[in-house]
C-alpha cells in the first residue's frame, strides 16, 4: 500500500514539475532554428536584416491567400505557405515594426472586396500583399508568381522600402537626341514615377546631388560631357546608358567616337560601332520590311529572369540594335539582361542602306551562328580614360573600386514608334532598371536567391548539341514553311461552313498546299535525325531504371537459393 502511494506521489510531483517547467522556463529558452536548404531560402539574408533595422515607423502587412481555391495547384499552395513563413520571419526580425495580418478571403466577403479594391489579382485566387503605413498611403504586390521566386525577398523588401521612403527618386537625363519629339510617351512615364531633371549636354560635370543618371545616345555628346559621365560613375553614381550603332532618327550610322569606345573599355565591355544584330527567331514577320530597320521582339526566354530589370516583363522590342561583348581579362562582372538567340548574326550597317532586301539579310543571318548580348549590367573596378583631365579642367578621380552601370545597345527602343508596338514592355524595362539603380543601398544590396549553376550532365550536353544541330539545319525549312503558310492564307479562297466545298485545283494553290504539308514532315524527320543519339541514351536509361530493381531481387533470390543448396549439400555429406 505504501509503495503504491509513494509511486503515485512521485508521479504527481514529476507531473507538477513538468507543468511548471513548461509554464515558466519554456518561454525563456532560446529559439534555435536550422535552415538546411541549399540557398537558405527560409532564412532572411543579411541585407534584409539591415533593411528591417532602418524601419522608422510601424508597418501593417495584409497577406491575402486563397489557399482553399479549388483551381489552385499543389505547387502554388506550397509557394503560398512559403511566402507566409517568410513574412513571419520579416515580422519577427523587425522587432515590433511590422504587424502581419494573415487573411484567407472567402468568396463575396468583405476581405475579398477589400483585396479587389486595392488591386490584388484574383486569378485563380488571391495571392498578394498589401502594405500600409499611417499617413503614407498604401502599396501592394498584386500577385506573387512562381516565375519570380528568386526575387521574393526583393519584392517584399521593395514594398517595405517604398512605404518608408514614399518620395519619388531623382533621375537625371542627359541626351544627345531630341527626346521631346521622339520619346514623349516614355518621358511622361519617367516624370510620373521619378523627379526628372535634365542635364545640359554641354555641362562638364553632373551635379553632385544626382545619384542616378540616364544617358541616351552618347555618340551625340561632346568630350566634355563624356568626361562628366565618367567622373559621375567613378564617384559612385549609378548609370543607365543607351548607345546605338545606327539611330533610325538620323537614318545613317554614327561616326565612331574613340573616347566613347575607350570609356566602354574602361568598364570592361565593347560594342562594334558598325554592326547590327539580325535574328531570325525574334524578327516579327508582320513588321514592315524597311531597309534601315531591324526590329526584334525579345521574349521571356531572351531575358535574365533573375534580374530586377526584367521584373514582370514578357517582351521587349528593340530596333536596329547593336551587340555588347565583355573584354578579355576585364575585371568587371558582365551580367546579360537581354540577349539574342543562337541564330543571330552581326551585319554591317552599310548593308542596310543599299538595295539589299530584308529577306536576303535573313538568309545571310541564318547561315551563321552567334549569340550577342543587347543589354548588360556591369559591376566592378574601373579607371579613368581622362587621366590628365580635359581642357580647362584639372584631373579628376582616377579609379573606383566599384561601379554600377547598365548599358543597352539600342536607343530606338525608347521612341514612341517602338514603344507603341510593345505597350507596358519597353517602358517597364526602363522604369524597373532606374528604380533599382535609384533604390537605397539597403534595398539595392538584396540579391536574387538563384541556385548555383551545376555542370551539365552527359544527357543535358547531348541535348544541347542536338538542339544546336537541329536549329542550324531547320532554320531554312522553318522560314520557308512560314512564308508558304502566309502565301497560302493570302491566296486561298474564302470558305463558309454551309454545305460542301469544291477543291480548288489552281496550280499555284496546289503547289503551295503541297509545300505547306511536306515541310512539316521534313522538319519532323530532321528532328528525329538530330535527336537520335539522345533518344537512344534516354531509352537505355529507362531500361536500366526499370529493370534494376527486378534484377537485384532476382540476384538476391539466386544467392539465397545457392546458400540453401550449399548448406543442404554440406548436411548431406555430413550424414553420409
Amino acid at each position: 500500500m505504501r509503495s503504491t502511494l509513494r509511486t503515485g506521489m512521485t508521479l504527481t510531483v514529476i507531473l507538477l514539475l513538468f507543468l511548471a517547467f513548461n509554464l515558466v522556463w519554456v518561454g525563456r529558452l532560446p529559439d534555435a532554428r536550422w535552415d538546411f536548404s541549399q540557398q537558405k531560402v527560409h532564412t532572411l539574408s543579411p541585407p534584409v536584416h539591415h533593411l528591417l533595422a532602418t524601419l522608422e515607423s510601424p508597418v501593417d502587412l495584409y497577406y491575402f491567400n486563397s489557399n482553399n481555391k479549388s483551381k489552385r495547384s499543389y505547387t502554388v499552395k506550397r509557394y503560398g505557405k512559403r511566402i507566409e513563413d517568410l513574412l513571419r520571419e520579416y515580422e519577427k526580425a523587425a522587432k515590433g515594426m511590422i504587424n502581419l495580418h494573415l487573411i484567407e478571403p472567402a468568396p463575396f466577403s468583405e476581405d475579398a472586396y477589400r483585396a479587389r479594391l486595392s488591386g490584388l489579382d484574383d486569378n485563380p485566387g488571391f495571392l498578394g500583399l498589401i502594405g500600409t503605413r499611417a499617413g503614407h498611403g498604401v502599396r501592394r504586390i498584386g500577385s506573387f508568381s512562381l516565375d519570380r521566386e528568386p526575387l521574393l525577398e526583393y519584392e517584399i523588401s521593395h514594398l517595405l522600402s517604398k512605404l518608408q521612403h514614399p518620395k519619388r527618386p531623382v533621375i537625371a537625363l542627359l541626351s544627345g537626341l531630341a527626346m521631346d519629339e521622339s520619346a514623349g510617351r516614355l518621358l511622361q512615364e519617367l516624370q510620373r514615377k521619378f523627379e526628372l531633371v535634365n542635364v545640359d549636354p554641354t555641362a562638364v560635370q553632373v551635379p553632385g546631388s544626382i545619384k542616378t543618371l540616364m544617358v541616351v545616345h552618347p555618340r551625340g555628346l561632346s568630350e566634355r560631357a563624356l568626361y562628366g559621365i565618367e567622373q559621375f560613375v567613378l564617384r559612385g553614381g549609378k548609370l543607365m546608358m543607351f548607345i546605338d550603332p545606327l539611330n533610325e532618327q538620323r537614318s545613317h550610322a554614327n561616326p565612331a567616337s574613340p573616347r566613347l569606345d575607350e570609356l566602354l573599355a574602361a568598364w570592361g565591355i565593347q560594342m562594334p560601332a558598325d554592326k547590327l544584330v539580325v535574328d531570325y527567331l525574334y524578327t516579327p514577320w508582320e513588321a514592315p520590311r524597311v531597309p534601315n530597320q531591324v526590329r526584334l521582339n525579345l521574349p521571356r526566354r531572351a531575358m535574365n529572369a533573375n534580374d530586377i530589370s526584367t521584373w514582370n516583363l514578357n517582351r521587349v522590342t528593340v530596333s536596329s540594335s547593336g551587340a555588347l561583348y565583355p573584354l578579355n581579362r576585364a575585371r568587371t562582372t558582365f551580367t546579360p539582361l537581354l540577349s539574342s538567340s543562337e541564330q543571330a548574326v552581326l551585319l554591317d550597317t552599310s548593308s542596310l542602306t543599299g538595295a539589299t532586301t530584308f529577306d536576303s539579310l535573313i538568309e545571310q543571318a541564318s547561315s551563321q551562328e552567334q549569340h550577342p548580348v543587347i543589354a548588360a549590367r556591369i559591376e566592378g573596378p574601373s579607371y579613368s580614360v581622362f587621366p590628365d583631365g580635359i581642357k580647362g579642367q584639372p584631373p579628376g578621380l582616377q579609379k573606383a573600386a566599384q561601379i554600377h552601370v547598365v548599358v543597352i545597345a539600342d536607343t530606338d527602343m525608347l521612341t514612341d514608334n517602338v514603344i507603341n508596338s510593345a505597350p507596358d514592355s519597353n517602358a517597364l524595362f526602363v522604369l524597373n532598371t532606374l528604380d533599382n539603380l535609384s533604390a537605397p543601398e539597403t534595398l539595392a544590396a538584396i540579391r536574387p536567391r538563384t541556385a548555383p549553376q551545376r555542370p551539365p550532365t552527359v544527357l543535358a550536353s547531348m541535348r544541347e548539341v542536338a538542339n544546336q544541330a537541329y536549329r542550324l539545319k531547320a532554320s531554312e525549312l522553318e522560314r520557308r514553311l512560314h512564308r508558304t503558310e502566309l502565301e497560302w492564307q493570302r491566296l486561298s479562297p474564302w470558305t463558309t461552313s454551309l454545305g460542301t466545298q469544291a477543291v480548288d485545283t489552281t496550280t499555284q494553290l496546289q503547289a503551295l498546299n503541297k509545300e505547306r504539308l511536306r515541310l512539316p514532315m521534313e522538319l519532323h524527320a530532321l528532328q528525329r535525325e538530330a535527336y537520335a543519339q539522345v533518344h537512344r541514351l534516354e531509352l537505355a536509361m529507362k531500361l536500366v531504371v526499370t529493370l534494376a530493381i527486378p534484377l537485384m531481387l532476382c540476384l538476391f533470390a539466386w544467392m539465397i537459393v545457392l546458400g540453401h543448396r550449399r548448406r543442404w549439400l554440406h548436411a548431406t555429406c555430413v550424414t553420409h
